[in-house]
């Protein structure tokens, strides 16, 4: 899909179908998942060259930032979730070129999403294709800030969960929920190392201007402030996967200590019984009138005796 604006008092309006034809008066070119029709667009009207699947794979960083005739380029991590909440990191091209911002993705985002929806009635300062890569840039932020509150929240009812220790369905929810957590706060940290690379690179080679530097120091500072909390996400997880698999032992162990401790209460009965039920010819035994009912008692006494030993020593 190829969606172009052009700024009519300092506002992205988006170009109609019968105008999109005329991309030449546009300020950012936005193209989803773009058929080969729409990349002969972009080459016949503009003169530019989109990056293939491949190269939007690469991660490498001479391959993620670079700069070349086709203009100044960043291939960047943004996140997302399907609709079966599964967390993934797209990457998106970004270019650069004769004031003019395009960018290449394989999806629709939600930073994209709600960035539109902005545009639509927040005018911008200086509109040129630096700003507009920023603002994403700040809305991308936003969203990652975002998901790790979320996190944050998550944690907190699962911490209860889990500390309470007891097992169960809710239980083993649990510890799947807390697999996920730990996958999203992963990929939530890629995404933002990504784009404090991207940042850097923009600062140092694309000669910005003044409020675009500022803006791009700005978002870099609350990247950085977003790192040490998520890194702290990771230290929770793990706490609380640390602290499930001990409750679990526990479980495990005292489950394991009650049949050690009936198997070892039933060996003495045992012990009796199979005494008593050999088969010899000399067994004196079998002429007492009292030998079947002493011989019960004496297995209960048997079984009874190590059981309130146990009982005693708090084994049990």
């Amino acid at each position: 899909m190829l969606s172009a604006f052009q700024l009519e008092n300092n506002r992205l309006i988006r170009l109609e179908a019968d105008e999109i034809n005329h991309l030449a008066s546009s300020v950012w070119v936005d193209l989803v998942e773009p058929d080969d029709e729409e990349r002969h667009r972009v080459q016949t009207d503009l003169g530019q060259n989109l990056a293939t699947r491949p190269e939007l794979e690469d991660i490498e960083a001479s391959a993620r930032f670079f700069e070349d005739e086709d203009g100044l380029h960043i291939h960047s991590f943004f996140f997302f979730e399907d609709a079966e909440d599964h967390a993934g990191n797209s990457t998106v091209a970004f270019t650069i070129r004769e004031g003019r911002l395009f960018t290449l993705r394989e999806r629709e985002l939600p930073a994209f999403r709600l960035y539109r929806m902005r545009a639509r009635s927040q005018e911008m300062v200086d509109g040129n294709a630096y700003e507009l890569l920023l603002d994403l840039f700040e809305t991308k932020i936003e969203q990652l800030a975002d998901e790790i509150e979320n996190i944050y929240s998550d944690l907190e009812k699962l911490s209860r969960v889990i500390m309470e220790g007891h097992q169960g369905d809710e239980y083993d929810e649990a510890l799947s929920t807390l697999a996920e957590l730990e996958d999203i706060g992963w990929k939530v940290r890629l995404c933002l190392m990504d784009t404090q690379r991207a940042l850097n690179f923009l600062v140092r080679k694309a000669r910005l201007p003044g409020g675009q530097l500022e803006q791009a120091r700005e978002i870099l500072r609350d990247i950085e402030s977003l790192l040490p909390h998520n890194e702290s996400l990771f230290q929770k997880v793990n706490f609380l996967m640390q602290a499930a698999m001990g409750f679990i032992n526990i479980e495990q162990n005292r489950i394991i200590k009650i049949f050690s401790v009936v198997s070892v209460v039933f060996l003495p009965p045992t012990l009796v019984a199979s005494s008593y039920g050999m088969n010899f010819e000399f067994m004196p035994e079998l002429k007492w009138s009292f030998g079947y009912p002493g011989a019960i008692i004496f297995m209960i006494l048997a079984g009874l005796a190590p059981y309130l030993y146990f009982k005693r020593k708090n084994w049990l």
